[in-house]
């Protein structure tokens, strides 16, 4: 593997190496887990004075929740030290809920941008915690429909002076790009096997079909019905009052939110006041609550890159579970880690590939867990890498464990594993293909193209760049993805024909919440990554004394500034450029979208070009956004 100049990667040091910056070579324990790990970004002003050094308070954990949580351990673990994931927040809360120093839990909701599925991973912890007997807080200026659905598991939800509550309804928009498509002049060319499937819609239609409408009715009413039971059970509403406090909450002041019962406390930003009246005034706060030290590394720049160059990788010690992460859309190839901007990641079959063959060779590991968000895409890559987890499940047990989505191809890889975990916001199924291609005639008269082309032997030009399908070629593309369809559903009864009762009432592309799919037999048991972990150390008879490694591997300095640098090597992820500055208009776009339709809509863009390399796929409900 070739480096760029040692004076290139001075400077990139140099330039991590800042003052006060504990920046990081953490090469050897990246990828394993032995204690949570996020840093709260500010402190209240109330701490333990001298005079009380010696005396031994009550704790308080204090958890600020601010921006997004990564799923999975950053690409270049040596830089920064790790930003806050679900899997250490949960690992914190869960540390105080086991602890006999800690009386409880104060949570300040900073804005945070979570999913669904992160929110009931969170909430589920709270309410261990409480159970535990912990007392858990939670604050903010203001909440919505999220962030109340995660206070409401706590013992107490407090308000900021003045602040609001909008609890309104859930919506769900979906992307229809037939018109923005004819205005361009591409005409969309689509065939697709599975009745329910719907993810041609997106190109060939202004609005649903009855058959896709009536999918999603159904998965909305499954999301729908999940939060509201969710919010009913821990605020102890009837659905009478949920429905008048859904309808009303918005519009009420902080006083009369108070005297709905929807909130328990109107407090100042100042919280040590309440914090002292619900644990007394012995308390200190815990800011850590478990989480490790991270190293001091040197501020020369010299020593550093010495540091850095002599880290040893990761390894495991002992007995070990696997965490293999596979975020985005399928693709053959290497995986991707996207610049949040127009790209996003990607889950490579050559890259999965290999750090499964790496779980297979490693002694110390001894079950492995998928942690899979996809909406699909391929069908090659997910065939791909259905066969390299079947392997490995031959030699050792592999779960999945799901975030978001398992949808399509997603669901494909799932289903070769022994068992499936999802949070009942999570979105499975789509069992189904779509094939076709986007015709580009009508942009190419548009433009002063001249498109001339040549072919020889049949079928040559089957996915010419300019017209439709005919009427022929249509027949020989369903034929061919029937094929394919069929495939998939020997692969889905081959790993889940036990569980699964009726598998025409859960295919033909039809999607399902994680609760419904736990009870059509899609999926096996409620639950986040530690639950898929806990489950699995339990068949193993691992108890407590386990790690656990995450792949595919952190990059190290010598990949890092290759892939920055456009060079990489076959199985290695591939760090895109960001292109935040490319287009002033899709900089507003982003900024006038939330975030969730933004991520709907890079999906989008992602298998649009997608179609232009494999015109076959597998691809679920990719520009779904939920709010």
């Amino acid at each position: 593997m070739r480096l760029v100049p040692f004076v290139t990667a001075l400077a990139l040091l140099t330039a991590l190496a800042l003052p006060g910056q504990n920046a990081a070579a953490q090469s050897v324990d990246a990828l394993v887990d032995a204690a949570p790990a996020t840093q709260p970004e500010a402190a209240p002003a109330t701490q333990p004075d001298a005079a009380e050094a010696n005396a031994t308070p009550t704790k308080v954990g204090y958890l600020k929740l601010s921006g997004s949580l990564a799923d999975a351990p950053p690409p270049f673990a040596w830089v920064t030290d790790p930003p806050a994931s679900l899997r250490s927040v949960i690992g914190q809360i869960n540390h105080v809920a086991t602890s006999d120093e800690h009386a409880g839990l104060f949570i300040f909701l900073d804005e945070p941008a979570l999913s669904l599925t992160q929110v009931q991973a969170l909430s589920e912890a709270i309410t261990d915690a409480s159970d535990a007997g912990k007392t858990v807080l939670v604050f903010a200026d203001t909440y919505d429909l999220r962030t109340y659905l995660l206070a409401s598991a706590a013992d107490q939800v407090l308000l900021q002076h003045k602040g609001g509550l909008a609890l309104i309804g859930l919506s769900l928009e979906e992307m229809y790009l037939k018109g923005l498509l004819e205005k361009i002049g591409i005409q969309a060319s689509f065939v697709q096997v599975g009745k329910f499937k719907g993810a041609d819609e997106q190109f060939t239609r202004t609005g649903p079909s009855p058959e896709w409408s009536a999918n999603m009715d159904n998965l909305l009413d499954g999301l729908y019905g999940d939060m509201t039971a969710t919010l009913m059970a821990n605020r102890g509403m009837t659905q009478q009052q949920l429905d008048s406090a859904m309808a009303n909450a918005w519009t009420l002041t902080d006083e009369q939110l108070l005297e709905a019962g929807l909130v328990d406390k109107l407090v100042s930003r100042d919280v040590d006041d309440t914090l002292t009246e619900a644990f007394g005034e012995d308390f200190d706060y815990d800011f850590r609550m478990g989480k490790r030290k991270g190293k001091e590394l040197p501020s020369n720049p010299f020593a550093l890159l010495g540091s850095i160059m002599n880290a040893k990788p990761a390894s495991t010690r002992g007995p070990t579970l696997a965490v293999i992460h596979m975020t985005g859309p399928i693709m053959t190839g290497d995986s991707t880690i996207g610049d949040g901007f127009l790209s996003s990641d990607s889950i490579g079959s050559r890259t999965i590939l290999d750090a499964l063959e790496e779980a297979h060779d490693d002694d110390n590991i001894k079950g492995v867990i998928l942690r899979l968000d996809s909406p699909g895409g391929s069908a090659l890559a997910s065939e791909l890498i259905w066969q390299g987890v079947r392997d490995l499940a031959a030699e050792k047990p592999v779960y999945t464990s799901i975030g978001g989505m398992a949808a399509s191809g997603g669901y494909y890889i799932a289903s070769a594993t022994e068992k499936i975990y999802a949070q009942p916001a999570s979105i499975l199924g789509s069992i189904g293909v779509v094939g076709g291609k986007l015709s580009m005639g009508g942009l190419y008269d548009m433009l002063g193209i001249g498109i001339h082309g040549r072919s020889r032997g049949p079928n040559a030009d089957l996915f010419n760049s300019v017209a439709p399908f005919t009427p022929e070629q249509e027949a020989m593309i369903r034929k061919s993805m029937t094929v394919i369809y069929d495939q998939f559903l020997d692969r889905v009864t081959a790993g889940r024909g036990d569980n699964i009762d009726d598998l025409d009432a859960v295919t033909q592309g039809r999607i399902f919440t994680g609760t419904q799919s736990i009870a059509n037999g899609l999926a096996d048991a409620e639950g986040g990554i530690l639950e898929a972990q806990a489950g699995l150390a339990e068949q193993l008879d691992l108890g407590d004394d386990y790690a656990v490694f995450h792949l595919p591997r952190a990059m190290g300095l010598d990949e890092y500034i290759n892939t920055v640098f456009g060079i990489s090597a076959p199985g290695q992820m591939t760090v895109l450029p960001s292109r935040a500055a490319a287009s002033p208009e899709l900089a507003a776009a982003k900024r006038l979208l939330s975030p969730s339709a933004w991520s709907a809509l890079r999906r989008q863009l992602t298998a649009i070009t997608q179609l232009q390399r494999e015109p076959v796929l597998l691809l679920g409900p990719a520009a779904i956004s939920i709010k």
